[in-house]
C-alpha cells in the first residue's frame, strides 16, 4: 500500500500544481534540446521558416488574385451568355423572331424528339414560329451553366404561355459575343 501513496503523490493534482515548477521543467528540456543543436542549424532553421512563411503569404495573396480574376472573368462570360438565352426569351416575349437573331449563329438548328424520332430544322423555323405567334409572358430559371474557354453548355427551364420546356443551348464565342449553335428541348408535361 506503502507504493500506491508514494505514486499518489508523484503525479500534481490540481490544488498543488505549480505553474513555475512547469516553466522550470520546460526551461530545462528546451536548454538541453537546444544546446545540442548548433546556433548555425537554429539560425538556418529561423530563416528558411521565416522565407517560407514569407512566400506562403505571397503565394495566398497571388492565388487570391488569381480567384478575384477567375471569378470576374466568370462573371463577364456568364453575363455574355445569358444576354443570348435573353435574346431568345424576349423574342417570345414579343412575339418577333428578329429580336433573337443576334444570340444565334448563322447555322444554329433546333432539334427535339417527336414520337422517338429525331427532328432537327434550320433556326430560321424558330424565328418565324416566334414571329407569327401573339406576344406572350415568358420567362426562364437557369439551372445549368457550364463554360470551358470558348465553349458552353446551357440547360434552362422555360415557359413561354402556358407551355413550358427545358431548353439546352450549346453556346461558342465568337469575337466578344457569344452565339447559341445549337438549341435541343423537350416540351415538360
Amino acid at each position: 500500500m506503502k507504493n500506491i501513496s508514494e505514486r499518489k503523490n508523484a503525479v500534481p493534482n490540481s490544488a498543488n500544481f505549480n505553474t513555475n515548477g512547469l516553466r522550470q521543467c520546460i526551461g530545462g528540456i528546451s536548454k538541453k534540446i537546444f544546446s545540442s543543436i548548433p546556433a548555425v542549424v537554429m539560425i538556418s532553421a529561423f530563416t528558411i521558416g521565416g522565407l517560407l512563411i514569407s512566400c506562403q503569404d505571397k503565394n495566398n495573396q497571388r492565388n487570391q488574385n488569381n480567384k478575384t480574376e477567375v471569378m470576374q472573368n466568370n462573371q463577364e462570360q456568364k453575363e455574355g451568355i445569358l444576354k443570348a438565352i435573353n435574346l431568345y426569351v424576349e423574342s417570345g416575349k414579343k412575339g418577333d423572331g428578329n429580336i433573337a437573331k443576334p444570340a444565334f449563329a448563322s447555322t444554329a438548328t433546333m432539334s427535339w424528339s417527336e414520337n422517338g424520332v429525331l427532328k432537327s430544322v434550320p433556326i430560321q423555323v424558330l424565328f418565324d414560329g416566334f414571329s407569327a405567334a401573339e406576344p406572350m409572358d415568358a420567362n426562364y430559371t437557369l439551372t445549368t451553366l457550364d463554360v470551358e474557354g470558348d465553349a458552353a453548355i446551357v440547360r434552362i427551364e422555360s415557359q413561354f404561355g402556358p407551355d413550358k420546356y427545358a431548353d439546352m443551348f450549346t453556346l461558342v464565342k465568337d469575337g466578344s459575343d457569344w452565339k447559341i449553335i445549337s438549341k435541343v428541348y423537350q416540351v415538360k408535361k
